[in-house]
């Protein structure tokens, strides 16, 4: 089929039945379900591939593969992916007791990513607050959550009852990385974008060209976040300790 000859890309509402059916139908497509193989094959592989950049901050090369795959064949299948993918990636890197909730953050992130790009306008801008959602949603809040059950199981009652939900120190690593892995992953999903629309994994071709709005795009959302983080530091936990109210 040449590219003049495609239908005009239908988007409907991810709240419509119409949206779900077909994006569960993606579990049923021979060209769909491949894709989804070596996009699990990659992120098994390069799960514990990182780049570093600094003490203790590091980019995860699997999340590009999850965005990508996500794009193509959208939320359904993308966490079906990421059930298949994590176990997997333990048992070709095991680190510690594998803690199967930590699932949850993967299948969350793929969940995401899908909602914001499958039958989405593919933008820079949809891509950076997609990143940034996964990294406040997945990255901060779940994965506090199951840290907090995961200490709990292995470690007992006092090692959970010393850490808290709200990690400063997750939250502020999560808002120094956006910035870096935002812009990356919109470089990377513009470069593979033609191929997969070439061989018709995708309905459109993305316009995935960084302008300057967005990198102020980016500085304002981090701005946002690490007002966020000031209100927390300053006023919140301040509020939490005079008020002995529990946050673990």
């Amino acid at each position: 089929m040449s590219t003049a000859s495609r239908s005009p890309l239908q988007r409907p509402s991810v709240f419509s039945a119409t949206y779900w059916k077909e994006a569960t139908g993606n579990l049923k497509n021979p060209r769909m379900l491949a894709l989804a193989a070596f996009v699990i094959a990659l992120r098994a592989v390069c799960k514990m591939l990182e780049i570093p950049l600094a003490p203790g901050l590091n980019i995860n090369v699997a999340a590009f593969f999850n965005a990508v795959g996500a794009m193509a064949y959208g939320p359904v299948v993308g966490v079906v992916g990421a059930i298949a993918s994590d176990p997997l990636g333990y048992l070709l890197h095991p680190d510690g007791p594998y803690f199967l909730p930590f699932m949850l953050v993967d299948m969350s992130s793929s969940f995401i990513f899908g909602l914001f790009f499958w039958k989405r306008p593919l933008t820079v801008g949809r891509t950076l607050t997609a990143k940034f959602t996964v990294n406040m949603v997945s990255n901060v809040v779940l994965t506090s959550l199951i840290m907090k059950w995961y200490y709990l199981i292995f470690y007992g009652v006092e090692r959970a009852e010393a850490y808290n939900l709200i990690n400063l120190t997750r939250i502020v690593k999560n808002l120094v990385m956006f910035p870096i892995e935002a812009i990356l992953i919109a470089v990377v999903l513009g470069a593979v974008s033609p191929a997969l629309y070439s061989l018709r994994l995708l309905p459109e071709k993305p316009d995935l060209k960084l302008r300057p709005r967005h990198y102020v795009a980016v500085a304002l959302l981090t701005l946002l976040a690490v007002g966020l983080v000031l209100f927390y530091i300053f006023f919140l936990k301040d509020f939490v300790k005079t008020h002995n109210i529990k946050l673990f």
